[in-house]
């Protein structure tokens, strides 16, 4: 799962590629896209190299991606070259694409015939790629080690769409609450696990230049995103936002931004700038997630991690699902089945343990988490929380950006002020109940 574009100072890492991939959904007329979609992928099917190509021969595997920035961009160009070398009769042609331009590229290479090999999105745009029928299905594929028994739950939705696997994951992320154990020990106070002690804590940490509690909250995915925990951990329903659970929660956050726990500029901040608050001593407290860990250790943060706290004691906290998916679409036999042999290869041990490291993500196969956290202890409280965490389209499918859209607004109204929490999720629902029928 976001905030600008990222760089050197960028700590969202690919959270905040996620926020843009959002907001070109909304920047682009949906209608144009699908249309463009439909109609230039499905075109393309078949239109690749001939089937008749044999295990042996030589093949080419182009793969269209965004993760172009680092560390990412020198990952993957590691991890392709070292495919490369294991398999000589496969040369892996990539084209890294802006974050902002990886929408519009697939849609020109649909149009053209030229459709990717391997097609790299963000997990939540699925369900619109999956929809148009050219994606490959790969329940087919998903046997042994990659059994779907063997996927988190929660990171098996991601790659699922009515019920069948159309891409792999190689790593998801999703939100904790970071706290600075210098400010709590010399205000001799402990974590909170609740909203109660949240506030409580918040209310006590914020003094001079220091917001108890940081969050981002801008216009787009990213304050969706950061609101979902509190909505879902409530029981809150995206398809109900205004029903009471969807209140409670949006009003618990927005009486502390009112009682200046948490600051006005949240409207505007993404989760990187949530993160130089915190680093700068700004914010005693933050929501955010493990791609900082590596980060907050370079700056020499002392911190901790723990649960998103819940409204209730005992209560179990649910976090949405960040992190890209891998898809197969439908080329040819041949390229089909080269570019399901290079995805198994980068979803064994090795590959996706490297990859983890590298991106801050969770492996989505849990054997491999638990080796993983086992030299990383930081990362438990985001394994852990990957048991109850669920996929952002896991319910409304294709609709989710166009839904997550009437939750920010709502979310920018009342932290602003210019409606009630009440109200502006009222408002919202309007939208949604029309967006879910259309």
């Amino acid at each position: 799962m976001s905030s600008p574009l990222s760089g050197t100072r960028d700590a969202s890492g690919q959270r905040q590629k996620k926020s843009a991939l959002a907001r070109l959904f909304f920047s682009f007329s949906t209608t144009f896209v699908l249309l463009v979609v439909v109609g230039g992928l499905l075109a393309a099917c078949g239109s690749s190299t001939s089937s008749t190509s044999s295990a042996n021969s030589k093949i080419t595997l182009t793969v269209l991606d965004y993760l172009n920035t680092e560390p990412a961009n020198t990952l993957l160009n590691n991890l392709f070259s070292q495919y490369e070398k294991a398999h000589p009769n496969v040369t892996i042609s990539r084209d890294s694409v802006p974050i902002g331009s990886v929408l519009s590229k697939a849609s020109q290479e649909a149009a053209s015939h030229t459709l990717p090999d391997v097609l790299v999105i963000d997990n939540p745009d699925l369900d619109e790629f999956a929809a148009t029928g050219a994606l490959t299905d790969l329940d087919q594929y998903m046997t042994g080690s990659l059994s779907k028994s063997n996927f988190y739950a929660g990171s098996l939705s991601t790659m699922e769409y009515n019920n069948k696997v159309y891409a792999l994951s190689t790593g998801n992320n999703d939100l904790a609450l970071f706290y600075n154990k210098q400010m709590f020990t010399a205000a001799k106070l402990q974590p909170p696990t609740t909203w109660a002690e949240l506030e409580a804590d918040a209310k006590a940490l914020t003094k001079g230049n220091t917001y108890g509690f940081a969050l981002s909250a801008p216009a787009e995915e990213e304050a969706s995103w950061q609101f979902e925990p509190f909505l879902w951990s409530n029981k809150g329903d995206i398809t109900k936002i205004n029903n009471a659970q969807g209140v409670q929660a949006l009003q618990f956050l927005t009486d502390m931004v009112q009682k200046g726990y948490i600051s006005k500029a949240s409207l505007n901040w993404g989760q990187g700038d949530v993160l130089t608050q915190f680093e700068d001593g700004h914010a005693a407290m933050m929501e955010n997630g493990p791609w900082n860990l590596s980060l907050l250790k370079t700056a020499n943060t002392d911190y901790g991690v723990v649960p998103i706290p819940v409204p209730q004691a005992g209560e179990q906290p649910v976090s949405p699902l960040g992190g890209e998916i891998w898809t197969i679409p439908q080329t040819d036999t041949a390229h089909e089945q080269a570019a399901w042999n290079f995805l198994s290869w980068l979803e064994q041990p090795a590959q996706l343990t490297t990859y983890a490291q590298t991106q801050g993500y969770l492996p989505p196969q849990p054997g491999i988490a638990k080796t993983l956290v086992q030299t990383n202890p930081d990362l438990t409280v985001f394994t852990n929380e990957l048991a109850t965490a669920q996929a952002r389209t896991a319910v409304v499918g294709t609709k989710y950006p166009s839904i997550s859209q009437a939750i920010w607004t709502a979310e920018q109204a009342a932290f602003s002020g210019s409606l009630s929490p009440q109200a502006a999720l009222d408002q919202a629902e309007q939208s949604i109940t029309k967006i879910l029928q259309g």
